[in-house]
């Protein structure tokens, strides 16, 4: 029993120490893109995160100019550390509304990926707001 409790305390010790090295990696890719756009006007950083019940997780990071066009799209998906912001730029020069109707469209033939409702939720979270 006393083996239990020691091996539990590791494992939510060592969780603990992975989800801050998580946590710090995606503040310094937020900080990263935030100063490369830092001294201009009229563009605006977007994020939302899409969750399974149990798993995996999918983070949408979207800039876009006061035209709502995408100048930069990154997702990061993933359960584990290792997990890391891949940049999509088959998005970019497109603007939002595109890309949500590009997705509706697909989304009627397959089931779209985690990170493409993390997209989509990103991008509507955008228009609506």
């Amino acid at each position: 029993m006393k083996n239990i409790v020691v091996i539990a305390c590791c494992v939510f010790a060592l969780q603990s120490i992975l989800s801050f090295i998580q946590i710090r990696y995606y503040q310094r890719y937020m900080h990263k893109i935030t100063q490369q756009y830092s001294n201009s006007n009229n563009y605006y950083l977007y994020s939302s995160m899409e969750r399974k019940r149990f798993g995996s997780s999918a983070i949408a990071v979207i800039v876009v100019d006061q035209n709502n066009i995408v100048r930069e799209c990154h997702v990061l998906q993933g359960k584990s550390i290792f997990a890391k912001f891949k940049i999509l730029p088959q998005f970019y020069e497109q603007s939002l509304s595109q890309i949500i109707k590009q997705f509706e469209k697909e989304q009627q033939t397959r089931n779209l990926f985690l990170w493409e409702k993390a997209i989509i939720k990103t991008a509507t979270n955008k228009i609506s707001s």
